[in-house]
């Protein structure tokens, strides 16, 4: 029995000291994941501006400099005079103070009974010199979609100065048909997830329908784009990484080509109206299903059948899609 007990200590020692291993591991590769480039090139002449004053620099915070326990800083009393509050925006750790696109909101810093925090102010200087009253307040920082909020306290006749490093960047995303311009953008749509999964495999989106070519202002770190061209099966997805900063040039290309459908007596003959189609791909699975005498589709390069029923009649047809083609699929009644 002493044996035993002895055999099971060491190995729930084993066990704690594999957890903590584990436990670190994660925890470094979070912080290298976390951890922005310093002095960051911002791109002339994007969404993101460009800053000519070098003088005053963003705060880098030390790696081994820990933030103080929120439980250890004291709480300002509710009243009394009024004190200065100046808010300062940095893009990035290292960076001069940004001049433009940003915005202030300053909240209560208690929830009301539902959960919600009052909005008291909004401003639109990148530098902001509010006067607040003593107390607890949430403030927030937006620029673009990227976002930061902290909670400060005011004290009496005590000037308070806040720098906030919005460790923001850009993301810009293209995309082309077989390696080609598309000229019908209107059929492509991008959509920007977060890069975390929940238990069922679904990520948390964070915009949709995003458009080709315009630089969108993102926090950093790792997105998911799903590019989807046309209304059937064209889709392609890819990770990109925003680093603070910077602009990411994300480029997709499609693989697909344009496709119509035609039901026929006899090869070039006219159309059959009233005709209803189901598309499939090579396994068998539905890719699309339409109405018409002439409907179009994008379609992903590769094998498909189809079927077209007119009236009580039944026919099926098979066709091959190669990248960036445009074709005619014509299904002969017999």
């Amino acid at each position: 029995m002493r044996r035993l007990r002895l055999a099971f200590r060491m190995l729930a020692v084993s066990f704690l000291g594999l957890t903590f291993c584990l436990w670190t591991g994660q925890a470094a590769l979070s912080a290298s994941r976390a951890k922005a480039p310093k002095g960051a090139p911002v791109v002339e002449g994007e969404d993101i501006p460009t800053i000519e004053d070098e003088g005053v620099k963003a705060p880098i915070t030390g790696a081994g400099e820990a933030e103080e326990p929120p439980q250890a800083r004291p709480v300002p009393p509710t009243t009394g005079a009024p004190a200065s509050v100046t808010l300062t925006a940095y893009l990035s750790e290292g960076s001069p103070p940004m001049t433009s696109g940003v915005v202030w909101r300053i909240f209560q810093g208690r929830a009301a009974k539902d959960g919600s925090y009052k909005l008291l102010q909004s401003l639109q200087e990148a530098q902001a010199t509010v006067e607040l009253n003593p107390g607890e307040y949430l403030i927030n920082i937006a620029y673009g979609r990227a976002n930061l909020t902290r909670k400060i306290g005011v004290w009496p006749q005590n000037p308070v100065k806040e720098d906030f490093v919005v460790n923001a960047g850009g993301l810009r995303i293209n995309a082309t048909l077989a390696h080609q311009p598309i000229q019908a953008e209107h059929l492509l749509k991008f959509e920007l997830f977060a890069e975390t999964q929940d238990q069922f495999g679904g990520r948390h989106k964070v915009l949709d329908n995003m458009r080709p070519g315009v630089v969108i202002r993102l926090n950093s770190g790792l997105y998911h784009v799903v590019s989807t061209y046309g209304d059937a099966n064209s889709t392609v997805s890819t990770d990109v990484v925003v680093e603070p900063g910077k602009i990411t040039e994300a480029g997709i290309d499609h693989d697909a080509g344009k496709v119509t459908l035609k039901l026929v007596q006899h090869s070039g003959g006219e159309a059959a109206a009233d005709t209803h189609w189901i598309v499939y791909n090579a396994v068998g699975e539905v890719i699309k299903e339409s109405a018409g005498a002439f409907p179009a589709h994008v379609l992903a390069a590769g094998e498909y059948r189809v079927a077209a029923q007119h009236g009580d009649q039944q026919y099926a047809g098979a066709f091959t899609v190669a990248p960036g083609e445009t074709k005619l699929v014509e299904v002969l009644m017999q």
